[in-house]
């Protein structure tokens, strides 16, 4: 499962992939993660739910990972790029709700599919029928309900604190993870830098970030770097204990979403049941 969660998650994140065609960093992951909820939660009634860009930084004020001015970067990056649309209330033309597009919907639909394919292999009861068909209905149902957890995504993030540092990084996290995926293949020689040459053009970052990258996962011992030129790279128990926290963590709020989901939907068909008279 390890290993088909690293190679199936990361795909989702290279640079061709990732929307705004912009490197992948914990805050941007983020941020488009809760575009879609506040999209999904919102109530056009209920104007304290309007996905605002106030509203918006609010909530991501939650994770603590991004300044307000990284927020509207990434944001405009978004709009021009076509993931997002600034959409007019009638109510008030002064305010513009942040309403991602199909663009972006897809991508998340495609990103979800790849946690519980990871899932399934774990549970193969209940399967996730539905997200792993990328189900329309189930997506915005589990969107809207990951609104009531995301306070505990935040603080599981922060929780592990090897791993904080990385989040930071331009796809730091899915370094670590590529590192940790090819040490654990089976009848595998000792890993090498070459090894990871593919992640500069699939991820769009330069020779001298992988390596400060690896330097950082050194200083907090979660890889060990040794051999002519310290190019031989190998994962540390601190560090698989800490990638497989990060994994737990990540599988275990997705199987949250999907109960919630299906409660949801169900309670959408279901008509309410009243009491009989006497």
């Amino acid at each position: 499962m390890r290993r088909h969660y690293i190679t199936a998650t990361m795909a989702q994140y290279e640079f061709a992939n990732f929307p705004g065609g912009w490197q992948s960093t914990a805050y941007r992951v983020a941020a488009i993660g809760m575009l879609v909820c506040l999209h999904a939660a919102h109530d056009n009634e209920d104007r304290a739910t309007w996905p605002t860009l106030a509203r918006f930084k609010e909530a991501m004020a939650i994770f603590g990972l991004s300044s307000a001015r990284q927020i509207d970067h990434f944001v405009a990056r978004l709009v021009e790029t076509g993931y997002v649309v600034l959409e007019r209330v009638k109510a008030d033309g002064r305010l513009r709700l942040l309403k991602p597009t199909e663009q972006l919907l897809e991508w998340d639909r495609a990103v979800l599919a790849s946690y519980y394919e990871s899932l399934r292999i774990l549970y193969p009861d209940p399967g996730y029928r539905l997200p792993i068909a990328r189900d329309r209905e189930f997506h915005i149902a589990m969107r809207k309900t990951s609104t009531r957890y995301i306070q505990n995504i935040a603080d599981f993030i922060r929780a592990n604190t090897d791993l904080l540092p990385f989040h930071s990084m331009y796809q730091g996290v899915h370094i670590l993870l590529a590192v940790t995926g090819l040490n654990l293949e089976p009848q595998r020689t000792p890993v090498r830098e070459r090894d990871l040459t593919d992640l500069r053009q699939s991820f769009g970052i330069s020779r001298s970030h992988i390596r400060n990258t690896l330097a950082a996962a050194e200083a907090g011992g979660l890889i060990t770097l040794s051999g002519q030129n310290r190019r031989t790279i190998a994962i540390t128990t601190r560090g698989l204990a800490a990638i497989d926290l990060f994994i737990a963590n990540t599988l275990a709020a997705h199987d949250l979403g999907y109960q919630l989901a299906i409660a949801e939907l169900v309670h959408a068909i279901e008509p309410p049941v009243h009491p009989k008279p006497g």
